[in-house]
C-alpha cells in the first residue's frame, strides 16, 4: 500500500512539473485550529493551469513534557492537486475561490506518549504513517487579499510504529515492534486563513 501512495504522490508531482511553465505562487496559509492549539504549520498554493492548483502543507508538533516524560511530536507533510469546478475572480486577479476537489497524498512521522495516571501503565508509540485519498473543500472570499479555506480529506491511512513504556526513548527497548494500524475515512481537516500574494 505504501508503494501505491508513493505512486500517487509521484503522479501529482509529475502533473505539477509538466505544468511548471504556467506555475505561479498564489497564496500562503495557516491552519487556524492547529495554530490555536500551539502547533506551527504553513501551507502554500500555486497555480498550474486555468482551474488547477497544487497545495502543500507542513505541520510540526515539537512538544515534550518533563514531569512524566510525556511526548507529542510529529512532522507531517501533504500535497494535493486541486481542480476548481467554477473558479471565481480568476479573470481579475488569478486567484481561485469556490469549490474544489482532487487527489492528495500525505506522509508523516510521530512519537506520542500520554500519561494516564499513577494506577495505569502508560505507553509511547513511535513510527510513521502514509495516507492518500480525495480532498475537497471550499474557499470563501473575506477581503481583497484574504480567504477562508475549509478542507476535508477522505481516504486510506496506514501507520507503523514501535510501542514503548512511557518514560524515555533510550532507556527502554520496545515492548512491541512494527505494529500496524489501518484506517479508511477522514484523514485530514483544515480551516485555513489564506493570504493571496497577488491582488
Amino acid at each position: 500500500m505504501k508503494k501505491s501512495i508513493i505512486r500517487i504522490a509521484g503522479i501529482i508531482g509529475l502533473l505539477t512539473f509538466l505544468s511548471a511553465g504556467h506555475a505561479r505562487a498564489q497564496a500562503v496559509k495557516t491552519n487556524i485550529p492547529l495554530i490555536l492549539a500551539g502547533s506551527p504549520n504553513v501551507g502554500i498554493e500555486w497555480n498550474v493551469g486555468r482551474q488547477f492548483t497544487v497545495n502543500g502543507d507542513v505541520l510540526w508538533m515539537p512538544y515534550m513534557f518533563k514531569k512524566h516524560e510525556e511526548v507529542f511530536r510529529t512532522l507531517i507533510g501533504s500535497i494535493d492537486l486541486r481542480y476548481y469546478v467554477k473558479p471565481k475572480y480568476y479573470y481579475t486577479n488569478n486567484a481561485f475561490d469556490g469549490f474544489y476537489i482532487g487527489p492528495y497524498a500525505m506522509y508523516g512521522n510521530f512519537n506520542i506518549g500520554l500519561y494516564k495516571g499513577e494506577d495505569k501503565e502508560s505507553y509511547r508509540r513511535k513510527g510513521w504513517g502514509v495516507s492518500a485519498g480525495v480532498s475537497l473543500g471550499y474557499k470563501f472570499y473575506l477581503a481583497k487579499r484574504f480567504r477562508l479555506d475549509v478542507n476535508l480529506g477522505v481516504g486510506y491511512a496506514h501507520l507503523q510504529y514501535n510501542k514503548y513504556l512511557l518514560g524515555g526513548e533510550w532507556a527502554h527497548y520496545p515492548l512491541e515492534k512494527k505494529n500496524t494500524k489501518m484506517w479508511i475515512g477522514p484523514t485530514k481537516f483544515g480551516v485555513h486563513l489564506v493570504y493571496n500574494i497577488f491582488k
